[in-house]
């Protein structure tokens, strides 16, 4: 089985660590210039790392957001957080440690300064929400006992204080050459679906490292996490996002804020992505939920492939089980036959590379163009129906012989085609529907929806 590997740039790696609520997202947006990161009052509002890149005085660096730390904390999502943490330094050839700087020191920052110290890594700790003057003087008194040589008061809020950050981090860092750019075309893939039906688990099958959380807590992954990987010679930017679902399941005061907000960045991503992977669970029976996600992919006009996760909870199968379950699925969608269904197993690792085989195939077909001679192949088709095959797969019979002039293909991406008619109007949808069969059964566009515009021209 051909294995996915991540796509390792040059840049060099800077980290950002603290405890929850120190301004470390906001100080990412900063810092990168995006607003990638969920920025919210709510303690541990960021859970997974983001990641962007950062350019300053000809140098470029690649800038880690951590979830807060909290070395005292025995929940286990917060030892998840740590986990991470530890494994981006492993990474990293520089740490901003960021404290709020209106706040007094707290043991739990000075027990995560010691922490960083034994790591031998150049350290620069940023004094946060040093939004005056009178703030910046009283939070460089208060942590000035702090084991660090730099000490740089800023606030992510207002811009203050970032360039001499960014000054201090640079110096730091090694200066690298601009890797060269890959002449291969990056495909956009979004992982989407409900809460807890196992994207962030093949999410981290799929780059081969346990990038994000997962926890059967609902709703753990928040910000869209995205990771370059290379397979088959090609390149594939994959993103995890937030699990989506109805606003009335979404709970109550901040939990809902923070969903809403997820909400907003998964959308952002599906509407970026080339192709779309909506993963639901095998076990369980198609909801209102999933039928909605389906109607908001075609309403965006998205290619999608469906993956059916935790297979390995499917008891007593048989040879035909598949075939019984993709049944099931296009009755309840109301989707067309050609859109690929892929039974996967995030935990016994089963099928998970298939889902990449299929994005690659439908990333192509995105960008297919017909010949010529197979869609005149197909129009002829249509006409040398039998008048009876004819009648039936017209609503209504016309007054006059209905008259196809010709078949031909206007754009991809999507794939669009324009059928000439003289009398537009007697072109039933169900001959379209035919029509369309009719061009899939010779390129099966596989996943990828398909446009026909009927366009009349009077003789």
């Amino acid at each position: 089985m051909n294995q996915a590997q991540q796509v390792r740039h040059k840049y060099p790696t800077v980290i950002l660590i603290g405890r929850t609520n120190a301004g470390k997202s906001t100080l990412f947006n900063r810092l990168t210039e995006s607003s990638r990161a969920i920025v919210t009052p709510i303690e541990n509002t960021t859970r997974d790392q983001n990641r962007g890149l950062v350019h300053w005085k000809g140098k470029t660096f690649e800038l880690i957001d951590t979830g807060g730390l909290d070395l005292t904390a025995l929940d286990p999502l917060d030892q998840d957080i740590q986990d991470q943490a530890q494994r981006a330094l492993k990474l990293a050839k520089a740490v901003i440690f960021v404290v709020d700087g209106k706040s007094e020191a707290l043991p739990q920052d000075m027990e995560t300064a010691l922490w960083l110290k034994r790591m031998k890594l150049p350290i620069v700790m940023c004094l946060n929400k040093s939004d005056s003057v009178k703030v910046r003087h009283g939070a460089i008194a208060t942590y000035a006992h702090f084991p660090f040589e730099q000490s740089i008061p800023c606030s992510a809020k207002n811009g203050s204080g970032t360039a001499e950050l960014l000054d201090a981090i640079t110096d730091a860092v090694p200066a690298v050459e601009s890797p060269e750019v890959a002449p291969k075309a990056t495909m956009h893939v979004a992982l989407i679906g409900q809460p807890n039906v196992g994207k962030s688990s093949l999410f981290n099958r799929l780059i081969g490292e346990d990038r994000v959380i997962v926890s059967p807590l609902p709703h753990t992954t928040r910000d869209p996490n995205d990771t370059m990987i290379e397979y088959n010679d090609r390149v594939i930017n994959l993103i995890d996002t937030a699990g989506l679902r109805r606003q009335s399941r979404m709970g109550h005061g901040t939990d809902k804020t923070i969903e809403l907000l997820s909400t907003r960045g998964t959308k952002e991503s599906i509407r970026e992505a080339d192709v779309v992977v909506l993963v639901i669970e095998a076990q369980r029976k198609i909801v209102h939920q999933d039928k909605a996600l389906i109607s908001y992919l075609q309403k965006e006009r998205k290619s999608f492939v469906l993956v059916a996760n935790k297979w390995d909870l499917i008891p007593d199968k048989t040879p035909t089980t598949i075939n019984d379950f993709i049944k099931y699925y296009q009755y309840h969608f109301e989707f067309a036959d050609h859109v690929p269904v892929i039974f996967t197993s995030a935990v016994d690792n089963q099928r998970v590379m298939s889902i990449l085989d299929a994005i690659i195939e439908i990333y192509d077909y995105q960008r297919h163009w017909m010949p010529q001679a197979l869609l005149d192949e197909a129009l002829q088709h249509l006409r040398s129906l039998a008048p009876r095959e004819r009648r039936r797969v017209q609503s209504v019979q016309p007054k006059r012989p209905l008259v196809l002039s010709s078949l031909i293909q206007t754009g991809i991406n999507p794939v669009r085609f324009e059928l000439l008619a003289p009398r537009p109007k007697n072109v039933a949808p169900a001959l379209m529907n035919r029509l369309e069969k009719m061009i899939r059964s010779r390129c099966p566009y596989s996943g990828v929806p398909m446009y026909i515009n009927i366009v009349g021209r009077e003789k």
